[in-house]
């Protein structure tokens, strides 16, 4: 039996929503931030052409770990790649144009209220969270108002979250490259390339994705979590969330104390960074088991022949597929891990095809992305048993 295609549902994975007012107010700012940057990237390109594309690659790269580590971490739901895009584009436009904005007003507000060396040295903490975080998180808010089916479970919102800081951090360390370019007398390449690699290797793992991953989670549970806990607890979460992505950015941005050692203040540098990433891989260890459960339930009424109670078992994290897939040559012969790995896949889809029509209020059996999924599950069944009646006979 072959495989079935999934069957694509109207309007699924797309992020074009032109009746809706929140569409149009991305696509303004996101606009207005295209013109910002374009206009201050095109005008460093042409003085620092060389040190720019060495940045740009060197965040390119940063980019991809970062997309890559976020994929592997949404283990039950794919989110679609035009939203996921969006969200990278609000941060690296809409949010860091306003940002670059507004961090100048509060800056220059803090001079005068406290002087000028409390702004020097604190400046960065107050301003940056204070603004930055706002710009990116409404980009969150944004997502929901526009493509809120694809917000389901806290999870969509740590994704679409760090996702938008990620976006906010690469442009960002380009504008740092063009700054330090600038002013290094001796060579614009080693300005550029310095703060880059600093900035990335020091920064990088603990940086606005995480923040904005953090307070993304707290909108996603603000949501989803409707008619299931109070209101103050939604709305209690969503602030607790945001607040500490606040505190992590200015934590991050507070200055290190002149009397210490220089040694122990990268100590106290990295200190920092590791609390920072601990307490948001607390979070994504939560919403990753809230994601297991759910996956659990979805697929509770499904046969044997759809999902067993091991494979239910082996799917609740990478490593645990990655076993199976290596037992599997045990069980069903020669390339059996590419089959088990089909057949996760296939279950996967499945899962999210009875997501959807729970959330239509339809009957799933009559649903035919579902009628799909489970013809590509039995399908791959029906391989898998003849692969093991075959590897019984070869021993």
């Amino acid at each position: 039996m072959t495989d079935v295609g999934r069957i694509v549902v109207e309007g699924q994975g797309t992020f074009v929503r032109v009746r809706r007012p929140a569409y149009w107010v991305y696509i303004g700012l996101v606009g207005y931030g295209l013109f910002s940057m374009g206009r201050m990237m095109s005008s460093a390109i042409e003085t620092l052409s060389v040190s720019m594309w060495i940045a740009a690659m060197l965040n390119a790269v940063l980019a991809a770990v970062f997309i890559v580590l976020l994929d592997r971490m949404d283990l039950f739901e794919r989110e679609p790649a035009a939203v996921r895009a969006a969200a990278f584009l609000w941060g690296a436009l809409a949010a860091t144009s306003l940002s670059l904005v507004t961090n100048s007003s509060l800056l220059s507000l803090i001079t005068k209220i406290f002087g000028a060396k409390f702004a020097t040295e604190w400046g960065a903490a107050l301003a940056g969270p204070t603004n930055e975080e706002w710009f990116k998180l409404l980009g969150v808010v944004l997502l929901v108002l526009i493509v809120k089916e694809h917000f389901n479970r806290s999870i969509d919102g740590l994704i679409y979250g760090a996702l938008v800081g990620l976006g906010f951090q690469v442009v960002e360390n380009m504008i740092y490259a063009i700054n330090y370019a600038m002013a290094n007398p001796n060579s614009d390449i080693a300005g550029s390339v310095s703060v880059t690699l600093m900035r990335i290797l020091v920064a990088g793992p603990w940086s606005h994705p995480v923040y904005t991953g953090v307070a993304g989670l707290g909108i996603a549970y603000l949501v989803t979590t409707k008619g299931k806990r109070s209101v103050a607890r939604r709305y209690g979460t969503a602030l607790v969330l945001y607040l500490a992505a606040w505190g992590a950015h200015m934590l991050w941005n507070a200055p290190l104390p002149t009397w210490l050692p220089d040694a122990v203040n990268v100590l106290m540098v990295y200190g920092k960074g590791i609390g920072i990433l601990v307490f948001f891989m607390a979070l994504y260890r939560y919403a990753a088991t809230y994601e297991w459960h759910w996956f659990i339930n979805i697929m509770a009424d499904e046969s044997e022949d759809i999902i067993t109670s091991e494979e239910i078992g082996s799917m609740r994290t990478l490593g645990t597929r990655k076993r199976a897939r290596k037992l599997a040559d045990y069980s069903y012969g020669p390339h059996g891990d590419r089959l088990v790995a089909r057949m996760q896949r296939a279950q996967l889809s499945l899962g999210e095809a009875l997501a959807r029509a729970q959330r239509a209020g339809g009957d799933p059996d009559k649903a035919l992305d579902v009628v799909a999924a489970r013809k590509n599950v039995l399908g791959i069944r029906a391989k898998l048993r003849d692969a093991s009646r075959f590897a019984i006979r070869q021993g």
